[in-house]
């Protein structure tokens, strides 16, 4: 059972949002598995208004598939999923590296970027999984910030939440310490203001997760 949401300065549905998209993440909620407000309410101990408000934007996040006057269920994945993620993300965070990488010739600051990386590499000092994830999306969601285009963040919000998921499916299987070390290429280059080789190395490093990612979750790697 989904432990109760706690009490403290975040909006309620904001924290149940996060208890529902963890408990999705780590599996908690299964792929097809309905979700039912009045037995997340009992879970979460708290009323089905903050239970609706979380749904809805975990459906416009792609954690849920809702259809009217019927139970939320689990989005499951799916290959063609699995490749529309990849082929977005190649687009938005190719333009997203080459962009800070520009911001970042023209006198911008990488030191977000580098203190991002350097949560990264302790997350996978620590071992945890779900940190690994979460703090393996958030170094590509700063790149983004890094950007500077309101347009692209939008964009990438939709995108940020599945990514996350997909990293920590396949964390176990996929070596965090390469994916590190990639990470400290991109970081060199968009730090040098080196907007092609961002570019060329973002694509790559995407690109290279696209196989192992198809066979690990769906069941052949």
């Amino acid at each position: 059972m989904a432990q109760a949401v706690p009490v403290n300065d975040e909006s309620l549905s904001a924290q149940t949002y996060h208890a529902l998209r963890t408990g999705i993440i780590v599996g908690r909620y299964e792929p097809g598995s309905a979700l039912k407000e009045h037995r997340l309410a009992e879970e979460l101990e708290v009323s089905r208004i903050p239970i609706r408000s979380a749904i809805m934007q975990l459906d416009h996040d792609g954690f849920l598939v809702t259809a009217p006057r019927r139970s939320a269920r689990v989005a499951a994945w799916t290959e063609r999923s699995i490749n529309e993620l990849f082929d977005v993300r190649l687009s938005l965070e190719g333009l997203a590296a080459r962009l800070a990488a520009q911001n970042a010739a023209d006198g911008a600051s990488a030191d977000v970027l580098a203190e991002a990386l350097a949560e990264a590499h302790r997350a996978v000092d620590g071992g945890d999984r779900l940190a690994i994830a979460e703090a393996h999306a958030r170094f590509h969601q700063t790149i983004v910030e890094l950007a500077d285009s309101g347009l692209l963040s939008t964009l990438m919000r939709a995108v940020g939440g599945r990514m996350t998921w997909m990293f920590y499916l396949t964390g176990t299987d996929r070596d965090p310490g390469v994916q590190s070390h990639e990470h400290d290429e991109l970081l060199d280059a968009i730090a040098a203001g080196n907007a092609r080789l961002a570019e060329s190395l973002a694509f790559s490093h995407i690109e290279k997760g696209r196989a192992p990612s198809l066979g690990i979750i769906l069941g052949d790697g």
